[in-house]
């Protein structure tokens, strides 16, 4: 599986509001997954400020930190394909949770 990695620079805003955010967005998604895209796995670790995702077709790890977030994992050959959209669609969704 290609691997995948990236860091989103989010300034003065500190690990626990960021790791409160995404969790909120997680539920979310949760609430709402229909199973359209296949079935996820979510640990989430408040202690660390850490979400680990496991799929057919994917596997992630994010941290949170102060001013950033780090994504790393594995995407599938068939989902490594859409990787410019799978960009596009978190650069979407972080100017939208984040926007001041």
């Amino acid at each position: 599986m290609p691997s995948y990695s990236r860091t989103i620079s989010l300034p003065g805003k500190s690990a626990t509001e960021i790791f409160s955010r995404i969790s909120q967005a997680i539920g979310k998604f949760q609430e709402k997954d229909t199973g359209k895209f296949g079935k996820f796995d979510f640990n989430v670790d408040e202690s660390e400020k850490t979400v680990q995702l496991k799929s057919t077709h994917v596997t992630a790890l994010l941290r949170c930190k102060d001013g950033e977030v780090f994504l790393e994992g594995k995407l599938s050959f068939l989902v490594s394909a859409f990787r410019s959209r799978i960009d596009d669609g978190i650069n979407q969704w972080i100017e939208k949770a984040f926007k001041a």
